[in-house]
């Protein structure tokens, strides 16, 4: 038995796909882990975390990491996977020495929230009214957020413009009028007429996944937070490759290219055609390839191209 830490940095998603590893890094280690991380959600409640610690709060030099047997940082970014062909899970794998599937999937354990969700719903006369998600922008981190900070992101190759979004939104509207359309960005996001914001804290999220028929979203922590719960959605993918980030049980867009969906096409951004966005094409992917669509367990895989 060795009591093992593990530095684990970056945004949500990173953190969340590193849950991936937890079985897997716990029998290694024969004892749960120990984690350093800016997202202690994510970890929390965590059988196989041991002890997981802000890394905002704590220096690296406490004792309860000293005393590890084994300190390990976790940077995948600064390894073969900058190379583009494998995917982040793999890249955290070939970093700690664990065997790599395409079935390893990220968890949260969020069951504590069911009666805040349960009265967020009652709040906003949602109920029991089935629910689509949707998230078209996104890049904000959570840690240290302030209301008030204007919301200046303009990436082209991550942001759906606002335009085609309202658009898909007043489609679900439309089909499914007796649904309610949530929108899942923070506060100081682009909101949408036709829709309710719900800007509560991520763990939130996950448990109202859990409740949805579904999602559509860019490249951002919801597409992970539906690893978790199972959730079919459709993914929009702009100036990152799906195949190093999503999952095969979403439908995955390759920034709108028309006609192409889970593929390996990774846009050009210097093309300004790749900004012309067909919202038809987005909205008739989850009406007739997501929507009502079961989901199992073993269609969860890892978008990895081999």
């Amino acid at each position: 038995m060795s009591l093992d830490t593990y530095i684990v940095e970056g945004g949500i998603g990173k953190c969340l796909m590193f849950t991936s590893l937890l079985p897997k890094l716990a029998e290694k280690a024969e004892e749960p882990v120990q984690i350093v991380t800016p997202y202690v959600d994510v970890f929390a409640g965590n059988p196989l975390v041991k002890m997981c610690y802000d890394q905002s709060t704590i220096p690296l030099d406490h004792p309860d990491i000293l005393k590890s047997d084994n300190i390990y940082f976790s940077e995948p970014y600064k390894s073969n996977w900058i190379k583009g062909d494998d995917h982040l899970i793999k890249s955290y794998c070939e970093l700690h020495g664990v065997e790599f599937d395409v079935s390893m999937r990220p968890s949260m354990y969020t069951d504590h929230l069911k009666d805040e969700v349960d009265k967020w719903l009652k709040e906003t006369e949602i109920n029991d009214k089935p629910i689509i998600l949707i998230q078209f922008t996104g890049g904000q981190s959570p840690i240290g957020f302030n209301v008030a900070n204007q919301y200046v992101s303009s990436n082209a190759g991550r942001n759906y413009h606002p335009y085609f979004a309202q658009a898909i939104v007043n489609g679900l509207n439309e089909k499914y009028s007796d649904h309610v359309v949530v929108d899942v960005t923070m506060p100081n996001e682009p909101g949408f007429v036709g829709s309710i914001k719900c800007d509560r804290p991520y763990p939130f999220l996950v448990e109202l996944l859990k409740r949805s028929k579904g999602f559509i979203g860019i490249d951002s922590c919801l597409q992970h937070f539906a690893a978790v719960t199972g959730t079919p959605g459709v993914v929009i993918w702009g100036n990152t490759r799906w195949t190093q980030f999503g999952w095969m049980h979403h439908k995955n867009m390759s920034f709108h290219d028309k006609n192409r969906y889970n593929t390996y096409y990774k846009m050009d951004p210097a093309d300004p055609r790749n900004l012309m966005v067909d919202a038809n094409d987005v909205f008739d992917v989850f009406v007739n390839r997501v929507y009502d669509k079961k989901v199992n367990d073993d269609d969860i895989k890892v978008a990895h191209k081999k």
